[in-house]
């Protein structure tokens, strides 16, 4: 019960939730204004499901994609569970979707755009600073423990910044992938009529979510000794 009130408390999940029933309910009305009744969303919807489960392929590699966009993860996630169903092969292919999208988005950070940004500045004295080796973990934990930031931000600014892949990579999988596995077993759950199953992976979620809260609340008291020791 702590859980839940601590969670109720926060701003960040009453923001969330406000945000999501105001985009709720305008959806709704635009539906509406479309002339979309139940039966047509629902027939999209049938629509959508078969393709998908007859291309499962196709959301493998919209996973590897479109997170590199401006576009939620967590709804795709919430379709791999739908149509890849809760289990743990799903939660294998989401990671490794999960895996070679922060792969592509890294690299192509880390040279052909840093390479135009320096051809840009090669004329001035601006420079792109090189951080010392003992801050690129923490560059990780700061961006990867920061609510709010969508993936793709994350991913471009540590492959600009150049963090070397081999932390880079098992540490985002590490902080990113258990909400992500929460996230679609959840959704997977919930349309297979599987309750237990839907209260563990939103009880993954949640303790995620709390252990994410601990080590950025750890890492900001760790900012202050830092900075003394430098003194």
């Amino acid at each position: 019960m702590s859980i839940v009130k601590r969670l109720a408390r926060d701003t960040r999940v009453r923001a969330l939730v406000a945000t999501a029933t105001v985009l709720g309910v305008a959806g709704i009305v635009v539906a509406w204004k479309m002339g979309l009744d139940l039966a047509k969303l629902k027939q999209l919807w049938v629509d959508g499901e078969v393709f998908l489960k007859a291309n499962p392929w196709s959301l493998f590699v919209a996973i590897i994609f479109l997170p590199g966009l401006p576009f939620p993860i967590s709804a795709l996630l919430v379709l791999a569970g739908l149509v890849w169903g809760a289990n743990w092969w799903a939660c294998l292919l989401a990671l490794l979707a999960l895996a070679l999208n922060m792969t592509w988005t890294y690299w192509v950070a880390a040279y052909p755009a840093r390479g135009v940004i320096e051809k840009v500045l090669a004329n001035t004295s601006l420079r792109i600073p090189d951080l010392p080796k003992q801050d690129h973990v923490r560059l990780i934990l700061m961006l990867r423990l920061t609510p709010g930031l969508p993936l793709f931000i994350h991913n471009y600014v540590l492959g600009f910044l150049r963090t070397p892949f081999r932390l880079y990579l098992p540490l985002s999988l590490a902080l990113s992938g258990p909400i992500s596995i929460g996230i679609l077993l959840t959704g997977g759950a919930l349309m297979e009529g599987k309750a237990g199953l839907a209260i563990a992976g939103l009880g993954i979620v949640v303790i995620a979510v709390l252990g994410t809260r601990m080590l950025r609340a750890r890492l900001a008291r760790k900012k202050p000794a830092l900075a003394e020791a430098e003194v």
